[in-house]
């Protein structure tokens, strides 16, 4: 609520329970005000359009946080909040974000957190008369961050680059927590607590220079590509990117018959690790199969089971025997499970009356114990097929 006019009402000096009152007011209005700016800073700012959105937000609200406290402390920014800003801004120069909008953003955060101040109905003329000299302290320590980020970012940035990048793998491989992992993603222009995908190669198909060829390349597309090759592995973490995008520059520097394994989106670095695994599980598919892309999350089944294998043996061991002598009813069973577990519509799918189907899903039973219709009996007998289908 605005006061009467516009204006800050004029009282004597506030005391604690007024100040309070006026902090709690403004820190009520913090994610209306932060929408407002991210909005504003969009609309009238084109190159914003390369940083996500959701980011982006969490950035201006954490921002405006930090601001409202110190400003109800009487304090001014402290040197980790100088980073926390210089490591924004390093991220936007990543995306090649032109340094005037980047400013002109923080002018805008200033600008919009003054007038909300000013609007409040707990504000008093003294009390803004107090704050005029800490905002003013703000917006130059956050302009002189933003330049002092650009600045280091383009001397030595492809040489700082390659040592952060290689300390960042180096964390996310080793044991532990990865203590200074999210400094080292925000230097590296990621969201630490965003979303990524990993994509993985063997490394014997990835010299250095085609590894590097392909962190340049990555500057090509939307979103943030990091490359390293370690452990027999080439490791892409990607974040914000359009993943045909980076499969096409894999095809484009490694070449098209060379096997690429897709993790899931992921959040965080245990996301990272997690997601490590997952692409190796389907790069283990696609070298199994022949193909040039697997994707866990669209063939997360067959990318598990040599991991189920060494768990399960005893009771896939019968079942895959069955599935190799009998292949026909290994065929029905796997038909039942993709035709919405009716006999007709298996039937459809291999050719055969209904009543086969019922025959051959009865025979696979009595052979190896399981009743395709319950659920545990169906996925162990999938398990073995597809195991037994690996083998032969």
């Amino acid at each position: 609520m605005v006061s009467e006019a516009g204006r800050p009402r004029l009282s004597a000096v506030p005391g604690p329970a007024d100040r309070d009152r006026f902090w709690a007011s403004i820190e009520d209005g913090l994610d209306e005000l932060a929408r407002g700016l991210v909005g504003r800073i969009r609309a009238e700012l084109p190159s914003y359009a390369l940083l996500p959105e959701d980011e982006h937000f969490r950035n201006v609200r954490s921002l405006y946080a930090t601001m409202t406290r110190s400003l109800a402390e009487g304090a001014p920014p402290n040197p980790e909040v100088l980073q926390s800003i210089r490591s924004s801004a390093r991220r936007r120069a990543y995306y090649d974000m032109p340094v005037y909008d980047v400013l002109a953003a923080f002018h805008y955060a200033h600008q919009d957190l003054w007038t909300a101040l000013r609007g409040s109905a707990l504000a008093t003329e003294s009390l803004l008369v107090e704050l005029v000299g800490p905002m003013a302290h703000w917006s130059q320590a956050m302009s002189q961050a933003v330049v002092d980020a650009y600045v280091a970012q383009q001397g030595g940035r492809e040489q700082h680059e390659r040592e952060t990048r290689a300390r960042f793998f180096d964390v996310l491989h080793a044991d532990g927590p990865g203590e200074g992992a999210a400094d080292l993603m925000r230097e590296l222009a990621l969201d630490p607590d965003g979303e990524f995908v990993v994509l993985v190669a063997r490394n014997h198909w990835w010299p250095r220079e085609s590894v590097d060829a392909l962190q340049r390349a990555g500057r090509r597309i939307t979103g943030i590509v990091h490359t390293d090759a370690r452990a027999g592995l080439l490791t892409v973490v990607s974040q914000g990117v359009v993943l045909d995008d980076v499969v096409a520059l894999a095809v484009e520097v490694g070449g098209e018959s060379l096997p690429l394994g897709i993790g899931l989106p992921r959040r965080g670095l245990a996301g990272i690790r997690l997601g490590i695994g997952d692409a190796t599980r389907a790069l283990r598919l696609a070298e199994a199969d022949g193909r040039a892309v697997v994707r866990f999350d669209t063939d997360w089944f067959p990318a598990v089971i040599p991991d189920l294998v060494p768990l399960l043996g005893p009771l896939l061991e019968p079942t895959c025997r069955i599935a190799v002598e009998q292949p026909d009813l290994a065929d029905a069973v796997v038909a039942y499970a993709e035709s919405g577990f009716t006999l007709r519509g298996t039937g459809s799918a291999l050719s055969l009356h209904p009543n086969s189907v019922s025959y051959r899903l009865s025979r696979w039973h009595q052979l190896t114990g399981l009743d395709v219709r319950s659920f545990s009996a169906l996925a162990l007998s999938l398990v073995a097929i597809t195991e037994a289908r690996r083998n032969s």
